[in-house]
């Protein structure tokens, strides 16, 4: 070693020593990486004998494809043994043969897309699961002959025997994989069913107004687990969901039914208690008022005073075709009420019959500013039960945000009426299927239910009150009413 002007000048002996000690200590610096894998790949290859008699390149093949996606082989490295695949033949594959294939890593790149990088990383990973081994050339390159009859001669590169080899193996994991997935769809299946079951059951307590039955909670719970199970392939894990879900949905039905059951016997009860037999000598047929009123002394003197002469009995006038419909159509007090909960509040409607639904209808359109002259319209056209009804069927469309003008939509109404076309016992069966809708929407979502047009009409009195175009004191008026 020399120095001249501060630097230090190794010798032809000395780069000699510095050489032995890097290949001291990395001797396999530049060639292919032995691990235990590549060892157990080299194994297998060692131990291949030849495909079973009638079987080819493509039935091992076709076997390991049909079982890469139980051994969470990379869909790459299939699409590389697949590319591989291309440049063996049958004769390769006989007993006294290795299937060897010798395409450059640049050629593998150009077929698959990719960076030769990519491709190396590729056949390390393929190796790592002892799919592929390799022999090597004294030169480190790929390359082979083959004789006249196409069988190899000599050749180096890549060796698919681990395939061949396994081939037995891959059969076996992919039938087990096939049971396992039908068994897994099967419970799946369960699940889906239980979750609708459960939804359907929540959708009856809903319409019966069973108090106490946790119906929401049940839905909310199965559809959770639908969720959650999705991508779930631990059957044990899988197995006692379902049947977590499906006897917790059993458990709902029997309180339902039991609920149903109590329901049933008492309104039995109560109508055997409301009946009288009419042939009984001392049955007396009477009402609540001396004197009875007709349509028009009814709403002659406004609101009020019509509303004090019903002294909770209606007056006895021929039926309009309005309240003919409504009959037709099952539209009674309690069904009103059963709609238009809102507006109904804790009325004991069912009790009192249809002279609180007329009472409540002529509050409720003095409430919303309902020109008495609409009113009295519409009990000359409808009747008063008709009209009541038209009341609360336009009210109710009208927080539902359907209506922009009520007085206005009451008058359609009667005009309507007036020419034999309003069906409104189908418009309260329409509210109804809407009522139900909003409360399924509720219990799947959680939270108290608000009609869109509620939250519209308060998102634009919002707008209003900001941009000075509305009071605040008048805002909170017309959210009242």
């Amino acid at each position: 070693m020399t120095h001249a002007k501060g630097f230090c000048v190794r010798t032809g002996s000395q780069r000699g020593v510095f050489g032995l000690m890097t290949y001291a200590f990395r001797p396999g610096a530049g060639f292919r990486r032995f691990d235990a894998a590549a060892a157990q790949a080299e194994e297998l290859a060692r131990a291949f004998c030849g495909l079973p008699q009638g079987a080819g390149p493509g039935h091992a093949l076709a076997a390991f494809k049909r079982a890469a996606s139980y051994l969470d082989v990379p869909a790459r490295v299939v699409q590389l043994i697949d590319a591989l695949f291309a440049w063996t033949q049958p004769e390769d594959w006989r007993s006294s043969q290795t299937p060897i294939v010798w395409p450059r890593n640049d050629k593998l790149a150009r077929k698959l897309g990719l960076k030769v990088r990519q491709v190396q990383n590729l056949l390390d990973r393929a190796v790592a699961l002892r799919l592929v081994s390799h022999r090597d050339s004294p030169s480190g390159h790929r390359g082979g002959a083959r004789a006249a009859d196409g069988s190899i001669k000599w050749a180096y590169g890549i060796v698919l025997s681990p395939i061949g080899t396994r081939m037995a193996e891959f059969a076996g994991i992919a039938k087990r994989g096939a049971e396992e997935d039908e068994a897994i769809d099967s419970l799946k299946r369960r699940l889906t069913a239980a979750r609708r079951r459960t939804a359907t059951l929540a959708q009856a307590a809903l319409d019966h107004e069973i108090p106490d039955s946790c119906a929401a909670d049940e839905l909310a719970l199965a559809q959770v687990a639908a969720r959650q199970m999705r991508g779930v392939r631990d059957m044990a894990l899988l197995t006692s969901c379902v049947d977590e879900i499906e006897g917790r949905s059993r458990a709902l039905e029997a309180r339902l039914a039991s609920a149903l059951h109590v329901a049933n016997s008492q309104a039995v009860s109560r109508e055997s208690t409301n009946i009288t037999s009419t042939d009984a000598a001392d049955c007396v047929l009477s009402t609540t008022t001396t004197e009875l009123q007709t349509a028009k002394a009814a709403t002659s003197n406004g609101l009020e005073k019509a509303s004090s002469r019903l002294g909770g009995a209606l007056d006895p006038q021929e039926p309009t075709a309005v309240e003919d419909d409504l009959e037709k159509h099952g539209v009674d007090p309690d069904f009103i009420q059963a709609v238009a909960t809102g507006l109904c509040g804790a009325r004991e409607i069912g009790r009192r019959g249809w002279s609180e639904i007329v009472r409540l209808a002529e509050e409720l359109a003095s409430r919303h500013r309902i020109h008495r002259h609409a009113w009295q319209e519409a009990n000359r056209l409808m009747g008063q039960r008709g009209a009541a009804a038209a009341i609360i069927a336009t009210l109710q469309k009208y927080q539902a945000g359907d209506v922009d003008r009520p007085g206005a939509y009451l008058r359609g109404m009667s005009e309507r009426a007036s020419k034999g076309e309003l069906n409104l016992g189908r418009t309260f069966h329409g509210l109804k299927d809407v009522s139900r809708s909003s409360a399924m929407t509720t219990l799947r979502e959680g939270g108290d239910p608000l009609p869109f047009g509620a939250l519209t009409r308060s998102a634009m009195r919002r707008q209003l009150v900001l941009s000075g175009k509305l009071s605040r004191s008048e805002a909170d008026y017309r959210s009242k009413v």
